[in-house]
């Protein structure tokens, strides 16, 4: 599969796999937060799933979650990073989750499952080791209209979370429309071999005089190459090596005409002090 560059206000970090393209810019200025080009499916078993890409905001919104075993803390806490209010149902709870509920974290509610704890949440997960209770989570979100994830249950769920590399603001995700999580599994640590921690400091700076460039020039029909010339300059190795002389050389190269030296230093100054 070929990709095809996108400027101006779409460029970002742009990743294919599998013959998906996903592009993830965590934006909070309105832009969409991914969009998916895929070639059209060869071969695939008609009843194989089809599913279209998405990155959910669930900040402040209300999740449940089946299981309170070593599955649904990983799930949990998933959720709570991308800042969900999150509520559990289970009979017991990883020491973990209990830690939280007393923190006010979570929400923990020891017990059976009931299908109207499904009511008014924006998703629910099943994460338990018994079959019929995933099952009846599944069918109670489904008639409440509700998106759902079983884990392990691609044929309960009507959304299926992918296996994900997070640098950052820059997420990378796979998913194998639920043929093999194995792979998708492997595909994940090869992505987290070829994309390293450098990313999120990077991305960070990308970020940052993106904004400060459009808040003097919003607009300009240059400012998706100069967008481009950053990315494609020795930035990102510049910032893995932590070396604020070859950044600020880079950044005056490109945009130095235009954002003042002292605010490029103190930029640089930020990024590289939190990238340790």
């Amino acid at each position: 599969m070929a990709c095809r560059s996108l400027g101006g206000r779409w460029a970002g970090q742009v990743t294919c796999i599998a013959g998906t393209l996903w592009l993830n810019f965590n934006n909070p200025a309105g832009m969409f937060p991914a969009a998916t080009i895929q070639p059209a499916p060869s071969h695939r078993d008609p009843n194989g799933m089809q599913t279209y890409p998405i990155f959910a905001i669930v900040t402040g919104r209300p999740v449940l979650v089946v299981g309170g075993g070593a599955v649904g803390e990983r799930k949990v806490q998933d959720l709570v990073a991308a800042g969900a209010r999150v509520t559990v149902v289970s009979r017991e709870f990883t020491p973990a989750l209990r830690e939280m509920a007393a923190q006010g974290i979570i929400v923990a509610l020891a017990g059976d499952f009931q299908p109207a704890q499904v009511t008014g949440m924006a998703l629910v997960v099943g994460a338990t080791d018994d079959p019929e209770v995933n099952a009846a989570v599944s069918r109670a979100a489904q008639e409440a209209n509700i998106w759902v994830n079983i884990v392990d249950a691609p044929e309960l769920c009507t959304f299926i979370v992918p296996a994900q590399v997070k640098r950052g603001d820059l997420t990378l995700a796979v998913s194998t429309g639920g043929a093999s999580p194995a792979l998708a599994r492997r595909l994940r640590e090869t992505l987290e071999r070829a994309f390293g921690p450098e990313y999120g400091p990077y991305l960070d700076l990308l970020r940052a005089v993106r904004e400060r460039l459009l808040a003097v020039r919003r607009g300009h029909p240059g400012n998706a190459a100069l967008f481009l010339r950053l990315v494609d300059s020795p930035l990102k190795e510049a910032v893995a090596h932590r070396d604020a002389q070859a950044v600020m050389d880079l950044l005056k190269g490109v945009v130095g005409v235009w954002l003042p030296e002292k605010e490029l230093e103190e930029l640089t100054a930020s990024i590289l002090g939190g990238a340790g």
